[in-house]
């Protein structure tokens, strides 16, 4: 990748710009993994909650449904809009509008720190140790994304190789760094192999180092890392597909002029190959507890 990784940074703010077709593009997350994080945690009602780029607050709403209260803290404007007609008015949360390098928190303050999908998007030098600065001792990080793992399916093996190719006429950049779905043994095999330092295990989940997300200090941040996971089979329509990519990073970059050119390949990919997406979605859960104690940085 002849860019650096970090780079990709800057398309952190797009999602605001499409918080609506966000909000009904994205999928959610499984009541068993964020009942897991809570477990691990030893969570119950009144647990003070910070919460790093809640989005439209779809894990926000899970947070507040199971009875802890919710610090979100979320840059996008219109994402946090959604989020509220989502939430309603409950006392459980408080949003604030900032990027998590720029909120004011206390130290350690909060009985655990969750992140679904966004904290790739915080600067690595600053996020690591700000998370353990504001967990009390002992307190949980949870981290929770979607990603793709192997399809044991020909054809959906097939659709990924064309895909690849699609985007290395558009983005080759990205493409020259993106890597077909590994199985998911393979996939938890590689965390376990990291679980020394959470970061570690976080980028290699991340897209394998694509976003430049580990740093040696996390590992004397945070000990006890695990993994979970939860995979499902799903097929998606031309038109569910496109919902979806027009909300992602990687999308905006490819050039605009030719985003409708791109979306055309895409759509001609999916139907001349039985008009649905067929993948494997799995999401992670990584949890960590915090290695520092007050007066110790």
């Amino acid at each position: 990748m002849t860019a650096k990784p970090g780079g990709m940074r800057k398309y952190a703010n797009v999602f605001d710009g499409v918080a609506e077709a966000y909000d009904a593009a994205r999928p959610g997350y499984p009541p068993e993994l964020v009942d897991a994080a809570i477990a691990a945690g030893g969570l119950g009602a009144e647990s003070r909650i910070l919460e790093i780029g809640a989005g439209t607050g779809k894990l926000t709403e899970m947070l507040v449904e199971r009875g802890l209260r919710v610090h979100a803290v979320e840059p996008g404007v219109n994402l946090v809009e959604a989020a509220r007609r989502r939430i309603g008015g409950s006392p459980a949360v408080e949003f604030e509008i900032a990027t998590f390098e720029d909120a004011a928190l206390a130290d350690h303050s909060y009985d655990a720190v969750f992140s679904a999908t966004a904290f790739h998007w915080v600067d690595p030098a600053v996020g690591w140790p700000k998370v353990a600065r504001a967990l009390a001792p002992g307190g949980l990080f949870a981290l929770l994304t979607h990603i793709a793992v192997e399809d044991s399916d020909e054809r959906a093996l097939a659709m990924e190789r064309e895909l690849l190719a699609i985007l290395a006429r558009y983005v080759p950049d990205v493409a020259e760094a993106w890597k077909l779905p590994l199985p998911l043994a393979e996939m938890t095999a590689g965390v376990s192999e990291r679980s020394g330092n959470i970061s570690d295990a976080w980028d290699w989940i991340m897209g394998f180092g694509r976003h430049d997300l580990a740093r040696p200090e996390a590992a004397r941040l945070f000990d006890d890392v695990r993994a979970r996971s939860h995979a499902q089979h799903l097929e998606q329509t031309a038109d569910e597909v496109l919902a979806q990519w027009r909300t992602t990073s990687l999308y905006f970059m490819v050039d605009e002029a030719r985003r409708p050119s791109f979306e055309g390949e895409y759509r001609a990919l999916i139907e001349r190959n039985g008009g649905t997406f067929p993948y494997v979605d799995c999401t992670f859960l990584l949890t960590a507890r915090s290695a520092v104690t007050p007066g110790r940085d």
